[in-house]
């Protein structure tokens, strides 16, 4: 009984009644992956995208994002290493210098100019995404839809 006299008040059940055989604990695990980074599940953060630079996502249309969006969303089951290994569509650029003239000094106008690795995830065509990975966190920089922030070096051409 409850000060007072009163009997306490049970909290009703969700519908559907407890959870039967289900641990909270896993339930978590399977939300928010253990600690070490290589095994994390892939996730996105956008406070750093660069509304105001020549790659900025303003110049997206509304289809393209959708897509995007789409394909970052089915990443997000992915862990880091299983992400790394699928090389044609996430490329990790240790060697800044070859990133064309206007990516290095937007980089410095934005107070990146330090970094010394950039990540790339290709979607289809010349479309890329730029960022930087911290973690498993991958901060989102650059749309560049024409392939221009780290243009190939073809052989022979």
């Amino acid at each position: 009984m409850a000060k007072g006299g009163r009997a306490k008040k049970k909290m009703a059940l969700p519908p559907g009644g407890p959870l039967q055989g289900k641990r909270l604990g896993e339930v978590r695990r399977s939300l928010l992956p253990e600690a070490v980074a290589s095994e994390e599940r892939v996730c996105w953060r956008f406070s750093h995208v660069d509304h105001d630079g020549r790659w900025g996502f303003d110049r997206m249309d509304t289809v393209t994002l959708c897509e995007v969006l789409t394909k970052l969303a089915a990443c997000e089951s992915m862990t880091l290493n299983e992400l790394r290994t699928t090389r044609r569509f996430f490329t990790e650029y240790r060697d800044l210098s070859r990133l064309c003239r206007d990516a290095v000094v937007r980089l410095d106008e934005l107070g990146f100019g330090d970094r010394t690795e950039i990540q790339r995830l290709e979607f289809t065509g010349k479309q890329r995404l730029y960022g930087f990975l911290v973690g498993n966190v991958f901060n989102v920089l650059w749309w560049d839809p024409e392939h221009e922030v780290y243009p190939s070096r073809l052989k022979h051409t």
